[in-house]
């Protein structure tokens, strides 16, 4: 597959779409904070993309994400991304003069931020004549803020696609900044339909049957990709885990509640599970049919 293979004009939000004429009612996503069928969330994306029209957000304009990994999380990108504006995925790891440098850089104009971390960017979010709108999933800590929920709540459950070029920019990723400031890198359209096939479908053997779930976040172009895109480009489901990735008792009882097929994580994640004594008693963990490494060395011990 090649980029030339895609319509001229492609959005991504049909990796989601695609799934409605045959599959709307199948669940797409589960997570503590609740599950959500194809059709659920596509309902949910429209809200989110004409709520941000409602805000005066245009093609090409930047808006932030910073939340765990939680459905509003997933509408929010497919929302934003659907409107033709660019999806901003923050880090939630950082601090709050690493917010500083990341929202000036990008010119963010809406953040979609999760309760649990406004402390973080209560102290730089005045410096930023940029960010118009803070939109909390929660509660808000200032009266200016709204509500995730009654931003959405009155919304419309039709919105029609902007007619993004495969080439336009869709999301935008920050690097660690090991080696100076983080880099902004953006992705295109295009970009997320070719890792879904060249990799989730060509190389892993991902297919419908399939349930994913990733210690590695959404914000993380190896998260999104793994346990977003590759899922629903073929009609599989993910599972979403809010917590963090080095909670392991948490992630190994992810496992065992919602019995993914599929386990994307990092060697030091599968080196804590493998150093957790009786882990293969404690949970069940037989759904597993392929577990997938990135981001650094799997040390042989571990692969053994």
């Amino acid at each position: 597959m090649k980029a030339a293979d895609l319509p001229q004009y492609y959005n991504v939000a049909e990796i989601l779409e695609h799934n409605l004429a045959s599959r709307a009612d199948k669940t797409a996503l589960r997570s503590d904070e609740g599950s959500m069928t194809f059709g659920e969330v596509s309902a949910e994306v429209n809200r989110v993309g004409n709520a941000l029209r409602s805000l005066g957000v245009r093609f090409g304009d930047c808006v932030g994400i910073l939340s765990p990994d939680r459905p509003e999380w997933v509408t929010s990108f497919f929302g934003i991304a659907k409107i033709g504006a660019t999806v901003l995925c923050v880090n939630t790891l950082l601090k709050s003069e690493e917010y500083d440098y990341i929202f000036r850089d990008s010119r963010v104009r809406v953040l979609i931020v999760h309760e649990s971390l406004l402390e973080l960017i209560e102290p730089i979010r005045d410096q930023h004549p940029t960010l118009t709108c803070v939109v909390v999933i929660g509660a808000p800590s200032r009266s200016t803020d709204i509500s995730f929920e009654s931003w959405i709540r009155q919304q419309s459950d039709a919105l029609e696609t902007e007619p993004t070029h495969r080439d336009d920019y869709c999301s935008l990723h920050y690097s660690s900044g090991t080696t100076g400031p983080p880099k902004g890198v953006l992705h295109a359209h295009k970009d997320y339909p070719l890792i879904a096939q060249l990799s989730g479908v060509d190389l892993f053997g991902i297919g419908e049957t399939d349930r994913t779930f990733s210690v590695a976040k959404l914000f993380f172009v190896y998260g999104i990709g793994a346990n977003l895109v590759f899922p629903w480009y073929v009609g599989a489901s993910c599972v979403l885990f809010s917590g963090p990735a080095r909670q392991i008792t948490g992630v190994l009882k992810t496992i065992a509640t919602y019995q993914p097929t599929v386990f994307i994580s990092v060697p030091t994640v599968y080196a804590a599970i493998l150093a957790l004594p009786r882990f293969e008693e404690r949970y069940e963990l037989g759904s597993l049919r392929m577990c997938l490494s990135a981001g650094e060395a799997l040390p042989v011990p571990a692969w053994e």
